[in-house]
């Protein structure tokens, strides 16, 4: 009897039964307990019950201390079983089991709360009352809305709290009982509504959502699939995966017969991998999937397929299949292939890019042991710009791809090799030794990269600098060690090209310099700071001034005199050497313009000079400027300028000689293609570096070479010239082995223009005439013999 009478109160409307009983398919179900798990845990559980105790301590108005005790160790209680859940979430627990623990911490924490509240208001002073209520149905309306998603358990300790509160409240003398019935039916009904209502919004609200975003998804698919036409085709599965429908375009696709698919397990059709496996997972939650990129390899070609599909249920909602689409997107594939790849790797030499590189370098640090070396070696390939610039794109190109397959084949497995752009390459050692391992490593890439590179039909004989880092001995981060890298490199380079130089901790302190010392090299031309010394040249046959060897000094505003050889070649490395030697050529033949006689000026030119025709056209500008006899020119050039591009040098040099201009070659000896310079330009002069002239007077190799270099050139009717010469033992033996001229501080040190020993004509210079008028000035010293004073 009151089994059915409970159970007609149950089903009658008023009851909102229908609020909380929603139709939820059985593969939805987990989906939908999680949502309810996931509104659960948004509520702030600690933060809550730490306010809810402050703010009933200062309601309620009671200082006794067990009343205090009870507060702190009901809200204990609460905060543990809090933790406890999330503990359970956290181990990625079942849902059902989850939200069969709320409900247990829903009805428990009701009661406890309860019991708290009823002595509250129990022992709370009388003008304490009115706050306490207000703030118990305040916290049960807040908790309520907390707890919606288990609507009956919520409804319970709506009601436990409530009945508690009427019961502490009748126990009040002071206030009336009649008025307080009412009142708790009113509030056990609002919380009824409240609850019942809110479930059912929120649960009507995520069923439905998720019903057309299926519908929307099935809706799309068909769509995108039939987008194209002809571009993919339509498959049906049974509830296991077995083929049940294959058309005929579909066995086209995959190159079987026709009717050949059928009971064939679709997933076995297509290669293992990443693709089969995500489809079988879609296809045991019962879950659509879309694009899923597979392949299939048949007799060694590879095709890929996108596939989609979504589960198929019957009016009772019983699943019984699958149905798919296949598209062939091959073309694509191997399209986003491509860019992925060249997305990580340098298209030219297939090496890894700068990016790529600094990724995995990143992973290797990361992964380096504690007492592990990572070494970083970058390579720059010496000269390689004048081979883009005299031979073309095209050979720069081929030298590229020669030297990467060339660095390729020195590195290990766990090592790497990449072009970071232009010339330049880094390797990564990952599992280096030590410093002195990266450093033979560096020397035999200097050596590999110094072997010849064919390059239609010509030999290009390039060079290579080498810079080391090491981790963690000189940095910590993949950015500083690249830095460290690079300055090292810097080093390399700095100190003649073709060596390898491991990073010091000074070398950020010279860099910096380098570079301050490039800046302000940018505005010593325009600021008037450059000037010219010049080294007189001796004729031994008369022992008087043959001519004069001009040589740039820098007149820096704070460093004071500074020496070519501290910022010729950051003017080279930065191309500041173009203006600079065109200031060179021009003031040196104006300042020989005005002497008399037949007075020689020698100007060196650098290699970067000779690129292109702008050497040329600079020559006969100043030749027209200054109406200097060409004959009374020489270029003295070194053997780097002709081992890149020979031919184009060679004309160059060629057409400069047919202006009457002499050519030198200086520094003869020092390299390894002299002789067939020689052979190749007929120079006019050649000058003996003073490495042979530094122990002359001691005999031996150095003396043997000197005669052959004299012997070699009286038979080619060049010129000869030493230079370095110091002490009069020197000038001794190269008189006496028919040498024709000499130079060094023994003759003179370099000295400015206005302390010149010649007899001076003033020479009137305009950029068109070249006319030049000459006024005798007082006898000087051109045609007395030079005698170096005793200390």
């Amino acid at each position: 009897m009151i089994a059915r009478l409970l159970t007609a109160m149950a089903n009658h409307p008023f009851a909102g039964r229908h609020l909380i009983t929603h139709k939820v398919h059985e593969h939805d179900r987990v989906w939908f307990d999680n949502c309810k798990v996931t509104h659960l845990h948004a509520a702030p559980g600690y933060a809550f019950e730490l306010t809810r105790l402050g703010l009933l301590l200062l309601c309620a108005g009671i200082a006794a201390p067990w009343f205090w005790g009870l507060a702190l160790m009901h809200t204990s209680l609460l905060c543990l079983a809090v933790t406890r859940l999330n503990h359970m979430r956290s181990a990625d627990a079942d849902p059902a089991p989850l939200l069969a623990a709320w409900r247990r911490y829903i009805l428990t924490r009701s009661l406890l709360c309860t019991l708290v509240n009823i002595a509250a208001l129990a022992c709370a002073p009388a003008d304490h009352l009115v706050p306490l209520v207000m703030f118990i149905q305040a916290t049960d309306a807040m908790v309520l809305f907390a707890h919606f998603t288990l609507p009956v358990s919520g409804l319970a300790s709506s009601l436990i709290s409530t009945l508690g509160t009427v019961t502490a409240l009748l126990q009040r003398p002071e206030l009336p009982v009649l008025p307080i019935l009412p009142l708790v039916l009113l509030l056990m009904a609002s919380a009824h509504v409240r609850i019942f209502n809110l479930h059912y919004m929120f649960a009507t609200r995520r069923l439905r959502t998720r019903e057309l975003r299926a519908a929307n998804d099935m809706i799309e698919l068909l769509l995108t699939q039939y987008r194209d036409h002809g571009s993919d085709c339509l498959v049906q599965t049974d509830a296991a995966g077995m083929i049940v429908e294959a058309p005929e375009r579909l066995c086209q696709l995959l190159g079987v017969e026709n009717g050949a698919l059928a009971g064939f397990k679709l997933v076995r059709l297509f290669d293992p991998g990443e693709g089969p496996e995500a489809i079988s997972k879609a296809a045991r939650r019962l879950q659509p999937f879309h694009d899923v990129c597979v392949s299939r390899t048949r007799d060694g070609q590879t095709r890929w397929f996108a596939v989609s599909g979504c589960p198929l249920h019957d009016p009772q909602g019983r699943h019984f299949g699958f149905r798919g689409f296949l598209r062939d997107v091959t073309d694509r594939h191997e399209a986003e292939s491509k860019v992925r790849f060249l997305a990580h790797h340098d298209p030219l030499t297939l090496l890894a890019n700068r990016a790529a590189f600094r990724d995995k370098l990143e992973q290797r640090l990361d992964q380096r042991p504690r007492r592990g070396l990572v070494a970083v070696l970058f390579a720059d390939l010496d000269h390689f710009k004048l081979v883009n610039d005299s031979l073309g794109h095209a050979a720069g190109d081929r030298v590229l791809q020669v030297a990467a397959r060339r660095l390729a084949a020195l590195i290990g497995p766990h090592d790497v090799v990449a072009r970071l752009g232009g010339d330049e390459f880094a390797l990564m050692l990952g599992q280096s030794r030590s410093a002195e391992a990266a450093l033979l490593l560096a020397r035999r890439i200097v050596d590999d990269l110094s072997r010849p590179i064919e390059v239609e039909g010509r030999s290009i004989q390039m060079g290579a600098s080498v810079g080391i880092a090491l981790a963690p001995d000189h940095a910590e981060n993949a950015d500083e060690l690249l830095r460290a890298a690079d300055m090292a490199l810097y080093e390399a380079k700095s100190g003649g090209r073709g060596l390898a130089a491991l990073y010091r901790h000074d070398m950020k302190d010279v860099l910096l310099e380098k570079r301050a010392l490039e800046l302000e090299l940018r505005s010593a031309l325009t600021n008037g700071e450059f000037e010219l010394y010049y080294q007189p040249v001796q004729a031994l046959a008369t022992d008087r001034i043959a001519g004069f060897e001009a040589l740039l000094r820098w007149h820096h505003p704070v460093r004071g005199m500074i020496g070519p050889g501290t910022f010729i070649d950051i003017a080279e490395r930065s191309g500041l050497i173009v203006p600079i030697g065109e200031w060179v050529l021009r003031e040196a033949m104006a300042e020989a313009a005005t002497w008399a006689g037949d007075l020689t000026v020698a100007v060196n030119v650098s290699a970067v000079q000779m690129r292109g025709d702008d050497l040329l056209r600079q020559v006969v500008s100043a030749l027209g400027a200054t109406g200097l006899d060409p004959h009374r020119l020489e270029l003295e050039i070194t053997e780097t300028v002709l081992m890149q591009d020979q031919e184009a040098c060679l004309a160059l040099l060629h057409q400069l000689r047919g202006l009457g201009v002499r050519i030198a070659l200086d520094d003869f000896g020092t390299g390894y293609s002299s002789l067939n310079y020689l052979r190749a330009f007929p120079f006019d002069k050649i000058k003996i570096d003073r490495c042979f002239i530094a122990d002359l007077d001691e005999g031996g190799e150095s003396g043997a070479i000197v005669e052959a270099v004299l012997d070699l050139a009286a038979r080619l009717n060049m010129q000869t010239i030493a230079e370095g010469v110091e002490d009069a033992a020197q000038l001794a033996a190269l008189r006496k082995r028919g040498c024709a001229q000499v130079q060094g501080y023994l003759i003179s040190k370099a000295m400015p223009a206005a302390t010149l020993p010649v007899e001076r004509v003033q020479a009137k210079r305009t950029m068109t005439s070249g006319v030049i008028e000459r006024i005798t000035y007082a006898p000087g010293f051109a045609d007395a013999p030079l005698v170096r004073k005793q200390a």
